[in-house]
């Protein structure tokens, strides 16, 4: 639910903040006073699009951000797969930031996230329902998750049999396309080519896993032989065989230490410690001397390192960077030639594990229609009896069940049907509903919702829109019932709506230094009966129209005690 909405440099609003209580909140206003706004301002932290019209004239910079409290399984599944905390008090604060230049930029408890992510979060969280937003009912696609909804408890165990069954339907499709892949044999054939030359340019190679490796080794070595082979030689020399040399320099020395060693057993020391040097000297130098021997800088040998590191690189290539990437798609092309030339008996086994499913899903779905239509039949009953309370008579609603192919939500094709004049044929919903017609349908789907629509805070925009006396009455009495259930934010002009308020908001525009300004108040009990007193009469407000506002208060209080 919503707990607090703050406005800066938005249409009319310099900068307001709105703390929304739980239950029925009703905003109240005169005609222009921007009670819009509120549902504009609601409507960007929802992921609406942004219409820079809506920035204060004059500013570069405004700002919505609506505190939400939300227990919300679903919004917290979508939160962590989007790696966004949420606080452990259930807190969700969302920002828009909009700009002169026609920008904006959205974020969910400091983390900016795209326009697309934050509808998906925002449909957890609140449903805004006035004459001019796409409602849900509107869209044919949402009919059949009401039913489902609705139904809940008696349509979710064949759901989700049926679904178990279809996903393994969905895995059986897919392998059947991979096989055939709509091609035809000449296509067939030349994949199976294709296939074949791949494979066997790679089994030609003969590649060895380290090989690669060690080639580029080798390579370095060769491409650098005279340096390595000069060097060796000046080593060798220095070390060993030269005129002056290091093992011949070591051997005077150790001659004049063994002269002295027994004099004292620290020269013994050093005496066997040169000695032993000496030898592994002349081990290494024996070493360097055979490496170097050893070298063959026959070119023809680097050519051949040349042209295999090239053969190698031809097929990192075109199958993958590593070797062993080399030797994984080496396999894969093995299998799926394998299922090629074998695809005829594969497909006739598909074909017929798939014939088989189909069958199984029938008889699910077939049951899973069943169900639904039983459930529809009962909707039908219970939201004729919600419309008739609302002083929409002789209406006829049904829901229409087309049969389509399989899907993840069965074979049903649900549309809502409905007709709202006597007389005339039931038609789709979104051709025949007014405003103010979608908006008591949509109040009576939520009074019969209620109990198990996760959605928290419902907004209803001007839902008074074509009704009066009763009719009024009685949406006040449903708004309320709702309340005690969802939070409730509505905007009327009816003071019979207006007066079931749990809390009353007034919606005023002033000027100020040349400029107009749209504030809001939170009203006590004198302040809402005078407000009530407006929206009965005007500005032409008695006596009698004070007692009057009083006793539509009082009346109120009591049906909504009684509720």
């Amino acid at each position: 639910m919503i707990l607090e909405l703050y406005m800066k440099n938005c249409a009319l609003v310099d900068e307001l903040r709105l703390s929304v209580d739980n239950n029925l909140n009703i905003l109240t206003g005169e005609t222009g006073s921007g009670k819009s706004i509120i549902i504009d301002a609601l409507g960007l932290c929802l992921g609406e699009k942004y219409d820079r019209s809506f920035l204060r004239k004059g500013t570069e910079k405004g700002l919505v951000e609506c505190v939400f409290y939300s227990e919300n399984s679903q919004l917290k599944k979508i939160l962590d797969e989007n790696d966004i905390d949420i606080e452990d008090d259930n807190l969700l604060v969302i920002t828009r930031l909009i700009y002169s230049d026609g920008k904006s930029t959205a974020r969910v408890n400091g983390r900016t996230v795209k326009v697309s992510l934050l509808k998906e979060i925002s449909s957890t969280l609140i449903d805004i329902h006035g004459q001019h937003q796409n409602q849900a009912l509107f869209n044919k696609d949402t009919h059949l998750k009401f039913i489902d909804l609705f139904g809940e408890d008696k349509i979710k165990p064949i759901r989700d049999d049926y679904r178990s069954i279809y996903t393994n339907y969905i895995e059986l499709k897919k392998s059947l396309n991979t096989l055939t892949e709509n091609k035809d044999d000449m296509q067939i054939q030349r994949e199976i080519d294709l296939l074949k030359f791949q494979i066997n340019e790679i089994e030609t190679a003969n590649l060895d896993r380290d090989e690669y490796e060690e080639l580029l080794k080798q390579r370095e070595v060769y491409r650098n032989g005279e340096k390595i082979f000069n060097n060796l030689n000046l080593s060798y020399e220095n070390l060993y065989n030269g005129q002056i040399n290091v093992v011949d320099l070591i051997g005077s020395a150790l001659s004049e230490l063994n002269s002295i060693s027994k004099y004292d057993k620290i020269l013994s020391d050093y005496s066997e410690n040169i000695e032993r040097i000496m030898y592994e000297l002349q081990d290494i130098s024996r070493d360097i001397r055979n490496y170097k021997d050893s070298i063959d800088f026959e070119p023809y040998q680097l050519e051949q390192i040349e042209l295999r590191v090239d053969e190698i690189n031809n097929l990192r290539r075109k199958y993958g960077d590593k070797i062993e990437d080399i030797f994984t798609y080496y396999e894969n092309m093995k299998d799926r030639l394998d299922e090629i030339l074998n695809r005829d008996e594969k497909v006739e086994e598909l074909k017929k594990q798939i014939s088989e499913i189909e069958n199984v899903l029938l008889e699910k779905s077939s049951k899973l229609t069943k169900i639904r239509k039983e459930v529809a039949s009962e909707l039908e009953s219970i939201l004729l009896m919600e419309l008739e309370s609302l002083n929409m008579k002789n209406i006829v609603f049904k829901v229409n069940f087309d049969q389509t192919s399989f899907t993840y939500n069965g074979i049903d094709n649900i549309e809502f049907m409905i007709s709202f004049n006597l007389g005339e044929d039931v038609k789709p919903i979104y051709k025949v509903a007014s405003g103010g017609e979608m908006s008591r349908f949509m109040l009576a789907f939520k009074t019969i919702l209620a109990d198990i629509d996760n959605i928290d805070t419902l907004v209803f925009d001007e839902i008074d829109t074509g009704i009066s006396g009763i009719a009024a009455q009685i949406v006040g009495e449903k708004l309320s019932s709702i309340a005690s259930k969802k939070q409730i934010i509505c905007i009327t002009h009816l003071p019979q709506i207006a007066a079931h308020a749990d809390t009353h908001y007034c919606i005023e525009k002033n000027t100020s230094e040349d400029r107009t300004f749209t504030s809001i108040r939170k009203l006590g009990d004198i302040q809402r009966r005078d407000e009530i007193a407006r929206l009965i009469a005007g500005s032409n407000i008695t006596e009698k129209t004070m007692e009057h506002a009083s006793e539509i208060i009082e009346l109120s209080k009591r049906s909504d005690t009684n509720k």
